[in-house]
């Protein structure tokens, strides 16, 4: 059963203007005076600007800045969210219960009544009495999704809960035309250049467009075993015993990666001697954990990793954001010809390709 959904935890807000863009002005109960910050929404995401909070109540003034998604925070904690838009946002209520809301312009408020929504959804999934009645919740909730982002493609929290929402989902061709068909003011924002910039990376690795002459062919990797020599994709792709490759990333934390190994293993034993191969990049930071995975899950294939996580150049290549992620290469012209492939669908995709 997938599980569903999650909440962005977020809340924010302002009023007035004063010649200011953008004015944040916040009265929350249950925290202390001292300095906070307006940061980016990242885990150590870099301060922007600051300001005084007194019982309570403290105001940030914004000029000629894109809309953007930032948090507030005090040198210890996230406090609240806010999409920063044309208008006054005013930020209350209380930290110590949580209850803080974003109201005042198009994207708080449409996130407001989002997450409301969503606590109602997710409340109704943990009730649901059977497997068919999660089955229709989340069917409801994907449809929900649908709905917030054509209803707010207009505002900033619309086009992050797209690209958020949909970047897995969608190819680079199709996240591309999507962006491409927003206003000229939303595709000026910088999220969304950087999500252009993104899907243009990415459509290098992908499966070919309906319609496009554009042939995505593998980028070469070059990592150590676990003896600690030197194993190039290349040197995979034009053995000439292999007809096919699997790129597939990994790591012994991941307990999706984890799932996908017995259909991985499976459709080695049944195509290896008919020119399937496997090449497994692990994003395991420690060399006994990666070693351990290997022989528990009987990998017998191509392995090799950095042990530097995500840090790796393979993984900004392939634009791997999360994992399991794979890569079905044909050997006889380095066309990537699938991605994705998950369960099944990979003994299903080479029983067509190697007849």
């Amino acid at each position: 059963m997938r599980k569903i959904f999650a909440i962005l935890a977020v809340a924010a807000v302002a009023v007035g203007c004063n010649n200011h863009r953008t004015v944040i002005s916040g009265d929350i109960l249950g925290i202390e005076d001292g300095t906070i910050y307006l940061a980016e929404p990242t885990r150590n995401g870099a301060r922007v600007d600051s300001t005084e909070i007194k019982e309570g109540k403290f105001v940030f003034k914004l000029k000629d800045e894109a809309a953007k998604h930032y948090v507030i925070r005090t040198a210890e904690e996230v406090i609240a969210s806010v999409f920063t838009e044309d208008g006054a946002i005013a930020v209350t209520g209380n930290a110590a219960n949580s209850s803080i809301e974003a109201t005042g312009t198009p994207a708080n408020d449409a996130y407001n009544q989002y997450n409301a929504d969503m606590t109602l959804i997710n409340q109704r999934y943990a009730q649901a009495a059977s497997d068919e009645e999660r089955e229709a919740i989340y069917e409801e909730y994907n449809n929900f999704i649908d709905q917030v982002i054509e209803s707010n493609i207009n505002n900033i929290f619309g086009v992050i809960m797209l690209i958020q929402n949909k970047g897995y989902e969608f190819s680079a061709a199709q996240m591309t035309e999507r962006l491409n068909a927003l206003t000229d003011e939303m595709k000026a924002l910088p999220v969304v250049t950087t999500a252009l910039e993104k899907a243009a990376r990415k459509m290098k690795t992908e499966p070919r467009a309906e319609g496009s002459d554009f042939v995505p062919t593998y980028i070469n990797i070059e990592q150590p075993d676990v003896d600690g020599n030197l194993v190039s994709l290349q040197s995979v792709v034009e053995n000439e015993g292999n007809k096919y490759v699997l790129l597939d990333f990994w790591a012994s934390w991941c307990g999706p990666c984890m799932g996908e190994m017995p259909y991985l293993r499976d459709a080695y034993a049944t195509y290896h001697k008919k020119g399937f191969e496997i090449f497994g990049v692990s994003f395991d930071s420690k060399a006994e954990a990666w070693k351990a995975a290997l022989k528990k899950q009987n990998m017998k294939w191509v392995n090799v990793s950095l042990l530097e996580s995500f840090n790796n150049a393979a993984a900004e290549d392939y634009v791997v954001e999360s994992i399991p992620t794979n890569f079905l290469i044909d050997c006889s012209n380095g066309e990537i010809v699938a991605k994705n492939l998950r369960g099944e669908a990979v003994a299903e995709k080479l029983a067509e390709l190697l007849k």
